[in-house]
């Protein structure tokens, strides 16, 4: 089942203790997170994504993610919950930074393109 903006925002949630103990999403910077974790979560699954995937912008925490379900599920969080905290706890979003890169490092990105010889200069002539 394709992961959605949203489950990998209240992961973020979680991590950053914006949840209440009933699981309940606390209501003071829901409207404030959300509108910044749709821009946020567009530009790092576009870090993510493997060269031969067009990004496409989030619109919606709605919206289905492009990446694996293990990278939204393992490295997205950590990198949302750092962009979101790094006006309000620098520290802590410092934290969750690492984490993300640490993360992001481990997952291959570029894949492997195989080079096309449009000239014909890799031998063979057809």
């Amino acid at each position: 089942m394709p992961i959605t903006a949203k489950q990998v925002y209240d992961i973020a949630l979680v991590h950053i203790d914006e949840v209440l103990e009933t699981g309940d999403i606390t209501a003071d910077p829901v409207n404030y997170y959300q509108t910044k974790a749709i821009k946020i979560l567009t530009n790092l699954q576009a870090e993510l994504l493997p060269l031969s995937i067009t990004p496409i912008p989030i619109n919606s925490l709605n919206d289905v993610l492009l990446v694996s379900d293990r990278i939204a599920l393992t490295v997205l969080p950590y990198g949302l919950a750092a962009h979101l905290l790094i006006v309000d706890d620098p520290s802590t979003a410092s934290f969750y930074n690492s984490r993300y890169d640490e993360l992001k490092r481990k997952v291959q990105t570029g894949g492997i393109v195989p080079i096309e010889d449009v000239y014909g200069v890799l031998g063979g002539s057809e």
